[in-house]
């Protein structure tokens, strides 16, 4: 199978709708990830990807190292310091998981990159005219997929192409 990026223009948000149910249905194209670009009137972009973003990571290993650092010192025996240092020991705890735990989710994610790149996405939609949709597709494929997919996408008026 070889691998392909393509990208689906669609003059509306309610024909891309159509449309992904008929691509998810197609028995010649595995889709490995995929994104949605979306231009409104007023020049707004948004973009919707299956990729997790550094934020996103850091975010995560944040809060899980957070708590793992936090019962981690609790095990320890923390409850057996006098007075307020139970808390002081918890906190501790909780914070350095958290600082070690963001920075260990935040690397993580900018490596693990799940096949299309941000870049591409960014210079699309500066690309997408006002009042339109993409659909870009990561995905593999045995036949020649451009003109077959033209085919399948014509009643939804999607321009098909690769990047």
């Amino acid at each position: 199978m070889k691998r392909h990026t393509i990208i689906a223009v669609f003059p509306s948000r309610g024909s891309l709708i159509d449309a992904v149910e008929r691509v998810k249905a197609l028995d010649y194209l595995k889709i490995k990830h995929s994104a949605v670009i979306v231009k409104a009137d007023d020049g707004e972009t948004v973009v919707l990807e299956d990729d997790i973003s550094v934020s996103e990571g850091s975010i995560a290993g944040g809060t899980l190292g957070s708590l793992m650092g936090a019962l981690g010192i609790a095990g320890l025996g923390a409850f057996l310091l006098p007075g307020v240092g139970p808390i002081i020991a918890i906190g501790a705890g909780a914070l350095l998981g958290g600082l070690i735990g963001g920075a260990t989710g935040g690397l993580t994610a900018s490596l693990i990159d799940l096949g299309i790149k941000d870049d591409q996405l960014d210079e699309l939609a500066g690309h997408l005219s006002a009042g339109r949709v993409a659909m870009v597709l990561d995905a593999e494929a045995e036949v020649d997929v451009l003109g077959r997919l033209q085919q399948d996408l014509q009643p939804f008026e999607a321009e098909i192409t690769t990047p």
